[in-house]
């Protein structure tokens, strides 16, 4: 009895200690697989991140070329009217351009903005001269605005002035970018060279905003390098084009990634202990935590997880609100909140973007009733991807939501990005359905793409949206600020409705204010998006 005691207790106590083991072989395993797989989820998306910024130096670089290519190929006088006419249309159509200018030698003798100089303006020795002969100033004074300074990329009898926002929607902490030329890919050495590390990548191409970092300051070598490398306590990818000379860098502090990430590893942790021996549990559980966006997105749309936001819309004298853009927002299920154009690029990548349309028309009709009690006349702006013009479930949809309800077709409107109109005949056909029906129908974002005035007069619109782009250079020398009045000019004579987006400030809303009658304004200065309430709440306080 007493030996099968000591048995008994002798077999406890190796269990007691297997246990041990295996909880503290799980507090390891869940450790080591935690921090495995949280630094595979941030080189991926280090990776996506270099990878969507080397899309947009494509977008660049095709731009540039195709913007110089035709300046060179001008048989117009060098500056006269009819040559700086032709750099006005280049420099409007272009959108990561912010000038275009004529050369001789090296001298600068106009540009779409300046216009012609009395006297040619000599410029400094480029910092890089590319295989392909284009010649690249980093940095270089420019004539205005006085003390201004930007990239210029030069080929020949042209030149082109980089924009400052190139890359302005891709800051993203903790994540910092770097895009450059590196030495390998420039037939002479940079004149910045000397700041760089022996042998080092140099950079003419940057924009000092805040998650994005000076090139000067990277280690040699990481420019055009391939796969993710560690180099000091950070961690890089780099993006090279196969079409242009130009690379990108995405890095991140690797002290970073845990302090961010300590939640996530902190429950792989405990997860690893109460699994204990069952580390391929563990790993399972894990690899169940790495959903795809996409999928996540579309669970979050049959769960009717998506919210949806509303920027008022005013009159410009009194500003009271007389509708509101109706926007998706998501967080998804790590916790991020994704940004709305981030939303519809997947959504339309994937091939699912007349859901969300759909999802937020629903929702926005029922959560605007309240406000059409008191304002009968109150319209709803439901933004439209290219694919919903040929979708019959949306005019389905119409027919049985504004059967018998609050809601008529004249509270819908309807917003159509210029890229949208592409397809004329589907454009054309997809209008007259809707405008049939009762609803009105915006041109989105006017001026930064396919819209003219004779395509307008083929698409029978109802109005258009001007470009924030536009309304930031209200009250500058900016050439972009002088197209406003054109814009209107357009919109007058063909019968149209104007909104302006991105109005930010006072001086901004007066400008518009003359022409009132004909004008509503929608930004921040009027009203962030706001949820349902809030809006019905606004809508009270302002018709006060």
């Amino acid at each position: 009895m007493q030996k099968t005691l000591t048995t008994r207790n002798r077999f406890r106590t190796h269990r007691l200690w297997l246990s041990l083991a295996a909880a503290l072989l799980g507090v390891f395993a869940g450790y080591s697989v935690g921090r495995v797989s949280i630094r595979h989820s941030v080189e991926e998306h280090l990776s996506d991140y270099a990878e969507r910024v080397m899309q947009r130096n494509e977008e660049l670089g095709a731009e540039i070329a195709q913007v110089l290519t035709e300046a060179q190929r001008s048989t117009f006088v060098p500056c006269s009217d009819q040559d700086i006419y032709l750099l006005r249309r280049l420099t409007f159509a272009a959108r990561f351009l912010k000038d275009v200018g004529r050369l001789q030698g090296n001298d600068f003798l106009c540009s779409a903005t300046i216009g012609k100089l009395p006297a040619g303006i000599p410029l400094q020795s480029p910092d890089a001269t590319l295989r392909s002969g284009y010649k690249v100033f980093h940095n270089h004074p420019l004539e205005l605005p006085v003390g201004a300074r930007g990239e210029i990329v030069a080929a020949g009898s042209a030149d082109a002035v980089l924009s400052p926002d190139i890359y302005a929607d891709f800051s993203q902490q903790p994540y910092q970018l770097a895009v450059g030329i590196p030495e390998w890919l420039n037939t002479s050495h940079l004149a910045r060279a000397a700041a760089t590390p022996s042998g080092g990548n140099a950079s003419i191409l940057r924009k000092p905003l805040t998650g994005i970092q000076d090139t000067a300051t990277l280690p040699p070598g990481v420019l055009g390098s391939k796969g993710v490398v560690r180099i000091g306590d950070r961690i890089y990818c780099s993006r090279c084009s196969s079409n242009y000379a130009v690379c990108a860098a995405a890095s991140i502090a690797v002290p970073e990634i845990w302090k961010s990430h300590q939640p996530l590893l902190l429950g792989y942790t405990v997860t690893g202990t109460l699994a204990g021996f069952s580390c391929a549990v563990g790993i399972l559980l894990i690899g169940n935590q790495r959903r795809s966006h996409s999928n996540q997105l579309r669970r979050a749309i049959l769960m009717g997880q998506l919210s949806v936001v509303y920027q008022p819309i005013v009159e410009l004298v009194g500003h009271r609100i007389v509708g509101a853009e109706a926007l998706s927002r998501w967080t998804d299920e790590d916790g991020e909140s994704i940004r709305p154009e981030t939303i519809i690029a997947l959504a339309e990548a994937e091939g699912f973007v007349s859901e969300i349309t759909r999802f937020v028309l629903t929702r926005a009709m029922e959560e605007i009733r309240p406000i059409l009690e008191n304002q009968p006349n109150f319209r709803l702006s439901i933004n439209l991807a290219p694919s919903d013009l040929a979708d019959p479930r949306l005019l389905l949809l119409l027919d049985e939501r504004l059967t018998g309800g609050p809601v008529k077709a004249a509270n819908i409107a309807f917003e159509l990005p210029e890229r949208a109109t592409s397809v004329r005949e589907v454009a054309v056909a997809a209008i007259r359905r809707l405008r049939d029906r009762g609803h009105a129908i915006f041109i989105d974002d006017f001026g930064t793409g396919y819209s003219n005035l004779a395509y307008l007069t083929e698409l029978h619109v109802d109005g258009i949206k001007i470009n924030r782009s536009f309304i930031a250079t209200i009250g500058t020398e900016s050439v972009t600020a002088s197209i406003v009045p054109q814009i209107l000019a357009v919109a007058r004579a063909l019968d149209l409705s104007v909104v302006v987006q991105g109005i930010e400030r006072e001086d901004q809303a007066s400008y518009f204010a003359a022409d009132a009658t004909r004008i509503l304004g929608q930004g921040w200065f009027f009203g962030l998006p706001v949820p349902a309430q809030g809006l019905a709440y606004l809508c009270a306080e302002k018709s006060e």
